[in-house]
């Protein structure tokens, strides 16, 4: 329950604090929730891992606990660690790319996030 709480006070706080959406040099992705919604945004190339699961986290349709999972190549990206801290161009997420907002809900999977 403190997760849940300290997840919502986050979720109010990056609303206010978003970066605006890149305007040049951009990467446009598609984040589809687990409803079936999409949201389209743009980033720069050196946004990080962090920055798209804090914008993810934003939208109003999506789960408290998730992983965001890119669909080409297929894989998880990571939510916590050095890789989190990786830019796009880093990781090598491509324009056009739809992340999937994927809700997590074992336990075990619950007992790895960082909040």
């Amino acid at each position: 329950e403190n997760k849940i709480r300290a997840i919502e006070t986050l979720r109010e706080k990056l609303k206010q604090t978003l970066k605006p959406e890149s305007k040049t040099d951009t990467l446009s992705l598609l984040f589809k929730l687990p409803d079936g919604s999409r949201v389209a945004r743009k980033f720069a190339p050196d946004s990080t891992v962090k920055d798209l699961y804090e914008f993810a986290l934003t939208c109003d349709e999506c789960p408290n606990f998730f992983s965001l999972v890119s669909n080409f190549p297929k894989r998880e990206l990571p939510s916590d660690g050095d890789c989190y801290l990786k830019t796009c161009l880093e990781m090598e997420i491509q324009n056009a790319t739809t992340l999937f907002v994927e809700e997590i809900e074992s336990e075990a999977e619950l007992s790895e996030v960082e909040v």
